[in-house]
């Protein structure tokens, strides 16, 4: 779906610059005849580690502090934070990730 809707906005952005005294907007996007199956392979595998990353913890904290005290709120409360903490470094996560595929 969203592969229509960003085929339909690159139909109306060439529309609008088509049109004289309307501001150009260029989007800067990369070819895709030029990916390899190395790289595909590659992002595969650094996506996939990142989401067990950013889930598993938060999970494992979750159903530990669950089933140790049985309170769900303390465990869906740090279960969260950590989960938020890892997203807010998850750009450097991946960056050390993609670094070790080399």
């Amino acid at each position: 779906m969203s592969i229509f809707i960003f085929h339909n906005f690159q139909i109306k952005l060439r529309e609008m610059n088509k049109k004289p005294g309307r501001t150009k907007l260029l989007l800067a996007s990369q070819r895709t005849d030029n990916l390899t199956p190395e790289l595909l392979v590659k992002s595969f595998w650094v996506s996939t580690a990142l989401a067990l990353i950013l889930t598993i913890p938060p999970l494992g904290i979750l159903v530990g502090i669950l089933e140790y005290n049985g309170n769900l709120l303390v465990g869906a409360t740090l279960g969260f934070g950590l989960h938020f903490i890892l997203l807010a470094l998850a750009t450097r996560i991946s960056s050390m990730l993609t670094a070790l595929l080399r």
